[in-house]
Protein backbone atom coordinates (compact mmCIF):
# COMPACT_ATOMS: atom_id res chain seq x y z
CA UNK A 1 0.00 0.00 0.00
CA UNK A 2 2.85 2.37 0.84
CA UNK A 3 4.49 1.70 -2.52
CA UNK A 4 1.22 2.42 -4.36
CA UNK A 5 0.71 5.65 -2.42
CA UNK A 6 4.27 6.75 -3.15
CA UNK A 7 3.80 5.94 -6.85
CA UNK A 8 0.56 7.94 -7.00
CA UNK A 9 2.23 10.90 -5.27
CA UNK A 10 5.10 10.81 -7.74
CA UNK A 11 2.68 10.70 -10.69
CA UNK A 12 0.70 13.62 -9.25
CA UNK A 13 3.89 15.63 -8.68
CA UNK A 14 4.97 14.95 -12.28
CA UNK A 15 1.59 16.12 -13.62
CA UNK A 16 1.78 19.29 -11.52
CA UNK A 17 5.28 20.08 -12.83
CA UNK A 18 4.11 19.50 -16.43
CA UNK A 19 1.13 21.80 -15.92
CA UNK A 20 3.35 24.48 -14.43
CA UNK A 21 5.77 24.20 -17.34
CA UNK A 22 2.96 24.39 -19.92
CA UNK A 23 1.52 27.41 -18.13
CA UNK A 24 4.94 29.07 -18.19
CA UNK A 25 5.36 28.34 -21.90
CA UNK A 26 1.88 29.28 -23.12
CA UNK A 27 0.29 31.71 -20.69
CA UNK A 28 2.93 33.56 -18.69
CA UNK A 29 4.61 36.56 -20.31
CA UNK A 30 8.39 36.81 -20.22
CA UNK A 31 11.13 38.95 -21.75
CA UNK A 32 11.22 38.94 -25.55
CA UNK A 33 14.77 40.32 -25.75
CA UNK A 34 16.21 37.06 -27.08
CA UNK A 35 13.74 37.11 -29.97
CA UNK A 36 14.49 40.81 -30.53
CA UNK A 37 18.22 40.07 -30.85
CA UNK A 38 17.40 37.35 -33.38
CA UNK A 39 15.19 39.81 -35.29
CA UNK A 40 18.12 42.22 -35.59
CA UNK A 41 20.38 39.44 -36.89
CA UNK A 42 17.80 38.18 -39.38
CA UNK A 43 17.41 41.58 -41.07
CA UNK A 44 20.87 41.70 -42.71
CA UNK A 45 20.67 37.94 -43.31
CA UNK A 46 17.50 38.38 -45.38
CA UNK A 47 19.21 41.09 -47.44
CA UNK A 48 22.24 38.86 -48.00
CA UNK A 49 19.96 35.97 -48.95
CA UNK A 50 17.96 38.05 -51.47
CA UNK A 51 21.01 39.84 -52.88
CA UNK A 52 21.84 37.36 -55.71
CA UNK A 53 18.19 37.13 -56.79
CA UNK A 54 17.90 40.91 -56.85
CA UNK A 55 21.21 41.33 -58.70
CA UNK A 56 20.03 38.93 -61.40
CA UNK A 57 16.66 40.70 -61.62
CA UNK A 58 18.37 44.08 -62.07
CA UNK A 59 20.33 42.52 -64.95
CA UNK A 60 17.09 41.35 -66.55
CA UNK A 61 17.31 37.72 -65.40
CA UNK A 62 14.68 36.10 -63.17
CA UNK A 63 13.69 32.56 -62.31
CA UNK A 64 11.72 32.49 -65.62
CA UNK A 65 15.08 32.43 -67.44
CA UNK A 66 16.40 29.35 -65.59
CA UNK A 67 15.35 25.75 -65.31
CA UNK A 68 12.33 25.75 -63.03
CA UNK A 69 10.69 22.85 -61.20
CA UNK A 70 7.55 24.08 -59.40
CA UNK A 71 6.67 22.57 -56.05
CA UNK A 72 2.95 22.70 -56.83
CA UNK A 73 1.09 23.25 -60.11
CA UNK A 74 -1.24 25.80 -58.50
CA UNK A 75 1.55 27.97 -57.08
CA UNK A 76 1.39 31.50 -58.59
CA UNK A 77 4.32 32.57 -60.76
CA UNK A 78 4.86 36.31 -60.51
CA UNK A 79 5.77 38.13 -63.74
CA UNK A 80 9.24 39.65 -63.89
CA UNK A 81 8.21 43.17 -62.84
CA UNK A 82 6.15 42.00 -59.87
CA UNK A 83 8.90 39.56 -58.86
CA UNK A 84 11.45 42.39 -58.71
CA UNK A 85 9.02 44.51 -56.68
CA UNK A 86 8.57 41.65 -54.21
CA UNK A 87 12.33 41.35 -53.80
CA UNK A 88 12.61 45.06 -53.02
CA UNK A 89 9.76 44.73 -50.52
CA UNK A 90 11.73 41.93 -48.86
CA UNK A 91 14.83 44.14 -48.63
CA UNK A 92 12.84 47.05 -47.20
CA UNK A 93 11.18 44.74 -44.66
CA UNK A 94 14.60 43.42 -43.64
CA UNK A 95 15.85 46.98 -42.98
CA UNK A 96 12.76 47.73 -40.89
CA UNK A 97 13.31 44.49 -38.95
CA UNK A 98 16.85 45.48 -38.08
CA UNK A 99 15.94 48.90 -36.74
CA UNK A 100 12.67 47.65 -35.23
CA UNK A 101 10.20 49.91 -37.02
CA UNK A 102 6.81 48.20 -37.35
CA UNK A 103 8.69 45.16 -36.15
CA UNK A 104 6.08 42.42 -36.46
CA UNK A 105 4.66 43.71 -39.75
CA UNK A 106 8.17 43.88 -41.18
CA UNK A 107 8.92 40.35 -39.96
CA UNK A 108 5.76 39.01 -41.59
CA UNK A 109 6.59 40.81 -44.85
CA UNK A 110 10.15 39.43 -44.89
CA UNK A 111 8.83 35.95 -44.11
CA UNK A 112 6.28 36.16 -46.95
CA UNK A 113 8.86 37.27 -49.53
CA UNK A 114 11.54 34.74 -48.54
CA UNK A 115 9.00 31.90 -48.32
CA UNK A 116 7.42 32.81 -51.66
CA UNK A 117 10.81 32.89 -53.36
CA UNK A 118 11.84 29.58 -51.77
CA UNK A 119 8.78 27.74 -53.06
CA UNK A 120 8.88 29.20 -56.58
CA UNK A 121 11.13 26.35 -57.69
CA UNK A 122 12.65 23.26 -56.15
CA UNK A 123 16.00 24.52 -57.43
CA UNK A 124 15.74 27.37 -54.90
CA UNK A 125 15.70 25.00 -51.97
CA UNK A 126 18.60 24.87 -49.52
CA UNK A 127 18.41 23.80 -45.90
CA UNK A 128 19.76 27.15 -44.70
CA UNK A 129 16.96 28.94 -46.59
CA UNK A 130 14.32 26.70 -45.04
CA UNK A 131 15.83 27.42 -41.62
CA UNK A 132 15.68 31.15 -42.39
CA UNK A 133 11.97 30.88 -43.26
CA UNK A 134 11.23 29.05 -40.00
CA UNK A 135 13.10 31.62 -37.91
CA UNK A 136 11.33 34.50 -39.64
CA UNK A 137 7.94 32.90 -38.92
CA UNK A 138 8.80 32.44 -35.25
CA UNK A 139 10.01 36.02 -34.88
CA UNK A 140 6.87 37.34 -36.59
CA UNK A 141 4.66 35.37 -34.19
CA UNK A 142 6.27 37.04 -31.17
CA UNK A 143 5.73 40.65 -30.04
CA UNK A 144 9.44 41.29 -30.56
CA UNK A 145 9.16 45.07 -30.97
CA UNK A 146 8.83 45.52 -27.20
CA UNK A 147 12.63 45.63 -26.86
CA UNK A 148 15.68 46.82 -28.80
CA UNK A 149 13.58 48.63 -31.41
CA UNK A 150 12.47 52.03 -32.62
CA UNK A 151 8.94 50.86 -31.84
CA UNK A 152 9.88 50.69 -28.16
CA UNK A 153 11.41 54.19 -28.34
CA UNK A 154 8.48 55.92 -30.04
CA UNK A 155 5.84 54.10 -27.99
CA UNK A 156 7.54 52.83 -24.84
CA UNK A 157 5.81 49.67 -23.56
CA UNK A 158 5.24 49.11 -19.84
CA UNK A 159 7.92 46.39 -19.97
CA UNK A 160 9.68 44.09 -22.43
CA UNK A 161 7.51 41.08 -21.67
CA UNK A 162 5.20 39.22 -24.03
CA UNK A 163 3.96 35.71 -24.66
CA UNK A 164 7.00 33.61 -25.50
CA UNK A 165 5.54 30.36 -26.81
CA UNK A 166 7.00 31.22 -30.28
CA UNK A 167 10.41 31.35 -28.60
CA UNK A 168 9.92 27.79 -27.31
CA UNK A 169 8.96 26.65 -30.82
CA UNK A 170 12.12 28.26 -32.18
CA UNK A 171 14.21 26.64 -29.44
CA UNK A 172 12.84 23.25 -30.42
CA UNK A 173 13.52 23.91 -34.11
CA UNK A 174 17.09 25.06 -33.44
CA UNK A 175 17.86 22.03 -31.27
CA UNK A 176 16.21 19.72 -33.83
CA UNK A 177 18.56 21.02 -36.54
CA UNK A 178 21.63 20.01 -34.52
CA UNK A 179 20.11 16.68 -33.48
CA UNK A 180 18.98 15.73 -37.00
CA UNK A 181 22.37 16.58 -38.45
CA UNK A 182 24.33 14.78 -35.73
CA UNK A 183 22.11 11.70 -35.58
CA UNK A 184 22.03 11.24 -39.38
CA UNK A 185 25.85 11.27 -39.37
CA UNK A 186 26.01 8.96 -36.37
CA UNK A 187 24.10 6.20 -38.19
CA UNK A 188 26.09 6.70 -41.41
CA UNK A 189 29.24 4.52 -41.23
CA UNK A 190 30.93 6.52 -44.00
CA UNK A 191 30.45 9.75 -42.06
CA UNK A 192 31.25 8.64 -38.54
CA UNK A 193 34.14 6.55 -39.86
CA UNK A 194 35.80 9.58 -41.43
CA UNK A 195 35.45 8.69 -45.10
CA UNK A 196 33.23 11.68 -46.00
CA UNK A 197 35.48 14.34 -44.45
CA UNK A 198 38.63 12.67 -45.76
CA UNK A 199 37.21 12.64 -49.29
CA UNK A 200 36.27 16.30 -48.97
CA UNK A 201 39.77 17.22 -47.74
CA UNK A 202 41.40 15.38 -50.64
CA UNK A 203 39.08 16.89 -53.27
CA UNK A 204 39.54 20.47 -52.09
CA UNK A 205 43.23 20.41 -51.19
CA UNK A 206 44.10 22.44 -54.29
CA UNK A 207 41.83 25.25 -53.07
CA UNK A 208 43.78 25.32 -49.79
CA UNK A 209 47.05 25.39 -51.71
CA UNK A 210 45.84 28.25 -53.93
CA UNK A 211 44.71 30.25 -50.90
CA UNK A 212 47.78 29.73 -48.68
CA UNK A 213 50.61 28.95 -51.07
CA UNK A 214 52.79 25.85 -51.01
CA UNK A 215 54.90 26.87 -48.03
CA UNK A 216 51.96 27.23 -45.63
CA UNK A 217 49.71 24.66 -47.27
CA UNK A 218 52.08 21.68 -47.27
CA UNK A 219 52.23 21.06 -43.48
CA UNK A 220 48.47 21.71 -43.13
CA UNK A 221 47.56 19.36 -45.98
CA UNK A 222 49.88 16.68 -44.60
CA UNK A 223 47.53 16.55 -41.62
CA UNK A 224 44.19 17.20 -43.33
CA UNK A 225 44.67 14.52 -45.99
CA UNK A 226 45.77 11.84 -43.52
CA UNK A 227 43.09 9.19 -43.12
CA UNK A 228 43.80 8.66 -39.43
CA UNK A 229 43.15 12.33 -38.70
CA UNK A 230 39.56 11.94 -39.84
CA UNK A 231 39.03 8.84 -37.71
CA UNK A 232 39.25 11.28 -34.79
CA UNK A 233 37.76 14.42 -36.38
CA UNK A 234 34.55 12.86 -37.71
CA UNK A 235 33.30 11.29 -34.44
CA UNK A 236 34.25 14.53 -32.68
CA UNK A 237 32.15 16.53 -35.14
CA UNK A 238 29.18 14.22 -34.60
CA UNK A 239 29.58 14.42 -30.82
CA UNK A 240 29.75 18.21 -31.07
CA UNK A 241 26.40 18.48 -32.84
CA UNK A 242 24.70 16.09 -30.45
CA UNK A 243 26.17 17.89 -27.43
CA UNK A 244 24.81 21.21 -28.70
CA UNK A 245 21.39 19.66 -29.39
CA UNK A 246 21.02 18.42 -25.81
CA UNK A 247 23.30 20.81 -23.91
CA UNK A 248 21.26 23.88 -24.82
CA UNK A 249 18.26 22.54 -22.90
CA UNK A 250 19.95 22.41 -19.47
CA UNK A 251 21.15 25.43 -17.50
CA UNK A 252 24.30 23.69 -16.25
CA UNK A 253 25.50 22.91 -19.78
CA UNK A 254 23.87 25.77 -21.71
CA UNK A 255 26.75 28.25 -21.58
CA UNK A 256 29.24 25.56 -22.65
CA UNK A 257 26.89 24.50 -25.47
CA UNK A 258 26.69 28.10 -26.69
CA UNK A 259 30.50 28.40 -26.71
CA UNK A 260 30.80 25.13 -28.62
CA UNK A 261 28.07 26.17 -31.06
CA UNK A 262 29.78 29.46 -31.91
CA UNK A 263 33.11 27.72 -32.51
CA UNK A 264 31.31 25.03 -34.53
CA UNK A 265 29.64 27.57 -36.83
CA UNK A 266 32.81 29.61 -37.28
CA UNK A 267 34.56 26.40 -38.33
CA UNK A 268 31.78 25.59 -40.79
CA UNK A 269 31.89 29.09 -42.25
CA UNK A 270 35.65 28.87 -42.80
CA UNK A 271 35.57 25.41 -44.36
CA UNK A 272 32.31 25.38 -46.36
CA UNK A 273 29.88 27.61 -48.26
CA UNK A 274 26.67 27.60 -46.23
CA UNK A 275 25.21 30.98 -47.25
CA UNK A 276 23.48 32.61 -44.24
CA UNK A 277 23.28 29.49 -42.06
CA UNK A 278 26.19 30.26 -39.73
CA UNK A 279 25.03 33.81 -39.02
CA UNK A 280 21.39 32.99 -38.34
CA UNK A 281 22.29 29.92 -36.27
CA UNK A 282 24.58 32.00 -34.05
CA UNK A 283 21.85 34.63 -33.82
CA UNK A 284 19.37 31.95 -32.77
CA UNK A 285 21.54 31.18 -29.73
CA UNK A 286 20.10 34.36 -28.17
CA UNK A 287 16.83 32.44 -27.79
CA UNK A 288 18.41 30.36 -25.02
CA UNK A 289 18.94 33.29 -22.68
CA UNK A 290 16.69 32.99 -19.62
CA UNK A 291 13.67 35.20 -20.52
CA UNK A 292 13.83 37.36 -17.41
CA UNK A 293 15.49 40.74 -16.96
CA UNK A 294 17.13 42.88 -14.27
CA UNK A 295 17.15 39.94 -11.85
CA UNK A 296 20.78 40.46 -10.85
CA UNK A 297 21.92 43.68 -9.19
CA UNK A 298 25.26 45.16 -10.15
CA UNK A 299 27.28 48.11 -8.86
CA UNK A 300 30.09 49.03 -11.24
CA UNK A 301 32.32 52.00 -12.05
CA UNK A 302 32.17 51.15 -15.78
CA UNK A 303 29.54 52.60 -18.11
CA UNK A 304 30.37 50.07 -20.83
CA UNK A 305 28.43 47.34 -19.01
CA UNK A 306 25.16 49.20 -19.53
CA UNK A 307 25.94 49.67 -23.22
CA UNK A 308 26.69 45.97 -23.73
CA UNK A 309 23.90 44.51 -21.60
CA UNK A 310 21.57 43.92 -24.57
CA UNK A 311 19.76 41.10 -22.81
CA UNK A 312 19.17 43.22 -19.66
CA UNK A 313 20.78 40.64 -17.40
CA UNK A 314 21.57 43.20 -14.68
CA UNK A 315 19.95 45.98 -12.70
CA UNK A 316 22.93 48.30 -13.04
CA UNK A 317 24.07 51.15 -10.83
CA UNK A 318 27.04 53.04 -12.26
CA UNK A 319 29.08 54.53 -9.40
CA UNK A 320 32.39 56.13 -10.47
CA UNK A 321 35.16 55.06 -8.14
CA UNK A 322 33.17 52.17 -6.60
CA UNK A 323 34.38 48.57 -6.67
CA UNK A 324 32.51 45.88 -8.56
CA UNK A 325 29.73 44.21 -6.58
CA UNK A 326 27.01 41.85 -7.82
CA UNK A 327 24.13 39.93 -6.25
CA UNK A 328 23.03 36.89 -8.28
CA UNK A 329 19.49 35.49 -8.63
CA UNK A 330 20.00 33.09 -5.74
CA UNK A 331 21.42 35.77 -3.42
CA UNK A 332 25.09 34.92 -3.99
CA UNK A 333 27.28 38.00 -3.60
CA UNK A 334 30.38 38.48 -5.77
CA UNK A 335 32.92 41.24 -5.28
CA UNK A 336 35.76 42.72 -7.26
CA UNK A 337 37.41 40.52 -9.83
CA UNK A 338 34.92 37.67 -9.39
CA UNK A 339 31.99 39.99 -10.07
CA UNK A 340 33.72 41.49 -13.11
CA UNK A 341 34.47 38.03 -14.50
CA UNK A 342 30.91 36.84 -13.99
CA UNK A 343 29.51 39.89 -15.78
CA UNK A 344 31.77 39.23 -18.76
CA UNK A 345 30.41 35.68 -19.06
CA UNK A 346 26.84 37.03 -19.31
CA UNK A 347 27.26 39.84 -21.85
CA UNK A 348 26.68 38.82 -25.51
CA UNK A 349 29.66 40.84 -26.76
CA UNK A 350 32.19 39.51 -24.23
CA UNK A 351 31.21 36.00 -23.15
CA UNK A 352 33.26 34.31 -25.88
CA UNK A 353 36.46 35.89 -24.55
CA UNK A 354 35.69 35.71 -20.83
CA UNK A 355 37.71 32.52 -20.31
CA UNK A 356 40.84 34.21 -21.64
CA UNK A 357 40.37 37.22 -19.37
CA UNK A 358 40.15 34.94 -16.35
CA UNK A 359 43.87 34.24 -16.53
CA UNK A 360 44.94 37.88 -16.64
Amino acid sequence: MTAITSSNAAATDWRVRCQQWLSEVIDQPASVRGVAVLRIVLGPSVIWHLRPFLADALNGTTYHDHFQQPWWSWYPNAPAGLYMALLWIGVAAAVLMTVGWWSRTAAWAAFAVVAYNLFLSQTHFHHNRAFLVILLAGVALCDNGRALSLDALRRPPSDDRGLVWPMWLLRFEAAAVYFASGFSKLIDPDWVGGRVLHDRAVRYQNDVRDALGDTLADPILDVLTTRAFHWVLSPAAVATELFIAFGLWFRRTRLAAVWVAVAFHVGIEVSAHVQVFSVIAIGALALWAVPSTRDRTLVTPSRWVRWLDWMARFDITVAPGASWSMVDRDGTVLEGREARQFVRTRLPATFLFSRFWRFR
